[in-house]
């Protein structure tokens, strides 16, 4: 199976480099890093070779500096692509390599330590089929930093989507831990209400159970046993604090189902698209299929 690297240029693109880096070391992929060089649309036979050897070269550039990044230990290979867009050229390199999965860092401007997603990653998560993992802005994982922890987002919506079963047999694929998170955000926080507080716990502790036992039935569903997988419930006053009440480790990925449908690859719903905005700790999106 192959990685796909999405650079982005300068220092943007160092943690999708990182990031792709260690999960490739994870699981002994392939690496294909890439750096796309814009075509001129519409087309100017007097500027477009200037242009385009001006593109090609921040792209090189941009190459470059990844390389210093990915150790040469791992089989990684780098290639340019010329496309009309950013978005078009990683979704055409990601077919053509066949991907398993897409690495992208997060948008110019995000919170450093957060995920962030700009115009790339969207039309990228509307556009293509194959999974796809964001970096937090400024992620800085070393050549020692090793994957430890698959941890499942799970919702409403992943009790009977295939979500965890597939993620529990990753984990025990890579020979990693895994975990079972869900973010439980006060009602009365959340809507503006005004709830005692002895009745919002009594809702968020009696959705809490409700949840974990759906996760059991899952689990057992998928021939694993509940007592040896981790489950948490992370509460708070709103989505940033639910999902910082929850332990992170360095080694740690957030796997979030989404939905599918003609129109759009995947679709982040209201409640996925919070805990992917406010994650610490790398994000893979995945579809959800019912059974």
């Amino acid at each position: 199976m192959t990685i796909v690297i999405g650079l982005a240029s300068g220092e943007r693109g160092d943690a999708s480099a990182r990031l792709g880096a260690m999960l490739a070391r994870a699981g002994g992929e392939d690496l294909v890093v890439a750096a796309v060089a814009p075509i001129p649309w519409p087309s100017n036979p007097q500027l477009d070779e200037e242009f385009r050897a001006a593109q090609d070269q921040a792209a090189q550039q941009t190459l470059d500096r990844a390389r210093a990044i990915v150790e040469a230990a791992l089989p990684v290979r780098y290639v340019v692509k010329a496309a009309r867009s950013v978005a078009t050229g990683l979704i055409e390199v990601a077919q053509e390599e066949h991907a398993s999965l897409i690495v992208l860092g997060s948008a110019a401007g995000g919170v450093v330590g957060l995920v962030s997603l700009g115009g790339v990653a969207e039309r990228i998560l509307h556009s293509s089929e194959t999974p796809i993992c964001f970096a937090p802005a400024g992620f800085d994982g070393s050549p020692s930093t090793r994957l430890t922890r698959i941890t499942v987002g799970f919702g409403r919506a992943d009790h009977d989507s295939g979500l965890l079963s597939a993620a529990a047999a990753r984990a025990a694929e890579l020979g990693v831990r895994l975990r079972v998170a869900c973010f439980a955000v006060r009602p009365g926080m959340a809507q503006g209400w005004s709830i005692e507080d002895s009745a919002e716990d009594l809702v968020v502790g009696e959705w809490a159970e409700s949840v974990k036992a759906d996760i059991h039935r899952a689990l057992r569903a998928a021939s694993f046993d509940p007592v040896r997988v981790e489950t948490v419930i992370g509460p708070g006053d709103s989505w940033d604090s639910a999902i910082a009440a929850v332990a992170w480790d360095p080694g740690d990925l957030l796997v979030i189902g989404a939905s599918t449908s003609a129109v759009s690859r995947f679709f982040l719903g209201s409640h996925a698209s919070k805990i992917v905005r406010n994650s610490p700790v790398p994000v893979m999106i995945v579809a959800r299929s019912a059974r």
